[in-house]
């Protein structure tokens, strides 16, 4: 249960009435609940869809993503910021973007970045909305943090002394692969095997193009996962 509340915590701005201690074997336990939180999220947003059925299309969408970002607080969009703001101010030289990353100001390529993402978001769902494809809106907060477990498990952490150094150090990983394998069965059921394809290249590809610019991963890259995975489930059911 500790481990639960510490997800929620940590991942939503939903209020608990009391603090959790976040003892490492608390912080590993907690990233296996991140689908769930995902889930919750996604609850959310599949009432409120329900809720602004007969609100024009438009306004229903950029209250919807309004209401994504409330319930995160927008954690994730400050990874978007950092790692294209660090890709971009590093030159190809690691130290140098992972120095840039620290920074807690955002450049103008990172607020272009942010800028760019929610403006596809707002698209990908008002595409959605007109076309009644609400379960999407259910599964794309699941795949986003799933992919964070996907990443602990077969990424390096190249940032030392972070928090999420201490998530994967007390990850079990035999039960987070289970976990990825049930959310990608899980969303081929709710869309179908071959959006669950392109899915999976593309986080494939993240990973890669992760590795190759900065060689391994850090907490803002897990942040930027959960968002580019969550958008790119938005795109492909939009599209498709």
């Amino acid at each position: 249960m500790n481990a639960f509340l510490l997800a929620l915590q940590f991942l939503t701005r939903i209020p608990i009435p009391f603090a959790v201690e976040p003892t490492p074997k608390n912080l590993g336990d907690s990233v296996l609940y991140y689908p769930l939180i995902g889930a919750i999220i996604g609850f959310f947003l599949f009432a409120a869809a329900h809720l602004l059925a007969d609100v024009d299309t438009l306004l229903s969408a950029a209250l919807i993503l309004t209401l994504w970002i409330g319930l995160t607080g927008g954690l994730h969009l400050d990874g978007i910021a950092d790692c294209v703001d660090g890709w971009i101010g590093g030159q190809g030289n690691i130290e140098k973007s992972l120095h840039i990353m620290k920074d807690p100001n955002a450049g103008p390529m990172g607020v272009t970045a942010l800028v760019l993402l929610l403006l596809l978001k707002y698209a990908a769902l008002t595409v959605l909305l007109n076309n009644n494809a609400l379960s999407i809106l259910l599964i794309a907060p699941i795949i986003g943090r799933a992919s964070v477990l996907f990443l602990m498990i077969s990424t390096n952490y190249i940032r030392a002394n972070g928090l999420a150094e201490t998530m994967i150090k007390n990850l079990p990983r035999n039960k987070a692969t289970v976990i990825v394998l049930i959310v990608i069965i899980l969303y081929i059921l709710i869309a179908n095997i071959w959006s669950a394809l392109l899915l999976t290249l593309f986080a494939c590809f993240l990973r890669h193009l992760f590795i190759s610019l900065f060689n391994g991963i850090t907490g803002d890259m897990l942040g930027a996962s959960v968002e580019l995975n969550g958008l790119a489930i938005l795109l492909i059911a939009a599209l498709l």
